[in-house]
């Protein structure tokens, strides 16, 4: 495993030339990058930047609108295989993005369909280049309260569309904040290996409040306050030799009043506090 920076995640919306030299000082081994922003620059040119911080090209989050438009979705797949040779001329051979837990417009079998079919042809594509895609389910009951249809929540069910889709590089976004809220133990990590995780979030939620009540945009730095079971979540990944990147994701307002270096150094310190030996 190795920590791994987004500034976005941590309050801080700057391109990788910019962001690059900083999260290396802080100590950050690997960089997340936001395809339509940071690849606007020659590939080599990013390579090199790369190779002057030390960075290890983390992976990147998925350009392409899959959740509703079929328009937008097709018009995004179109230009997938650009942004799959730009990630493997940089080394970045890791995607994730996110699948929403509810919907208004479709039952769950219809929604199932949809993100099988459309996220089938986006590993199809993938494929021809060597990038596994993960899939991030989102745990706490208030993301799908008040919503006509829930959609999938738990492990159980992402493990079941990513074996539907059917590509074999079709894995696993874990962020420990939905996976505990989703009421998952260590005993889940013998249900996938490290071949099948493709990212790992860590952060941490507040004190005081229920897990039902929990929301999901109001979270603290990993080991702020020892609600979610870190120690558990990494004994699980060191269990099936996890050697991937560790992003948090703390949706933290005052890293974005820091400047972006004492946001670094706070999220580093907050890693170091809860990193298994």
């Amino acid at each position: 495993m190795y920590k791994t920076v987004a500034p976005g995640a941590v309050g801080h919306g700057l391109t990788f030339k910019d962001a690059a030299e900083g999260a290396a000082k802080a100590g950050f081994e690997g960089y997340w990058f936001g395809p339509e922003d940071d690849w606007n620059v020659p590939a080599g040119e990013t390579k090199e930047l790369l190779q002057k911080t030390y960075l290890k090209a983390a992976g990147f989050g998925l350009p392409v609108q899959f959740r509703q438009d079929a328009a937008a979705f097709e018009a995004d797949l179109a230009n997938l295989g650009k942004y799959a040779q730009y990630a493997v001329e940089i080394g970045a051979l890791r995607c994730a993005t996110w699948i929403l837990p509810r919907s208004d417009t479709l039952t769950f079998n219809e929604n199932y369909e949809l993100h099988r079919s459309r996220l089938k042809k986006v590993c199809e594509i993938f494929n021809e280049y060597g990038i596994t895609l993960g899939l991030e389910f989102v745990g706490p009951l208030t993301a799908r309260q008040g919503a006509k249809y829930t959609f999938i929540h738990n492990l159980d069910q992402m493990l079941s569309l990513c074996a539907d889709i059917g590509t074999g590089n079709c894995g696993l976004l874990l962020d420990i904040w939905h996976w505990d809220l989703a009421g998952q133990t260590f005993t889940d990590f013998e249900k996938f290996g490290n071949d099948q995780v493709a990212l790992v979030h860590i952060n941490d939620a507040p004190a005081g409040i229920p897990p039902d009540e929990q929301a999901d945009t109001a979270r603290r730095l990993p080991g702020e306050t020892g609600v979610l079971r870190i120690a558990e979540f990494f004994g699980g990944l060191k269990k099936i030799g996890y050697d991937g990147p560790v992003l948090a994701e703390p949706f933290v307002p005052a890293l974005a009043e820091m400047s972006y270096d004492n946001a670094l150094k706070t999220v580093m310190d907050s890693f170091n506090r809860v990193w298994p030996e």
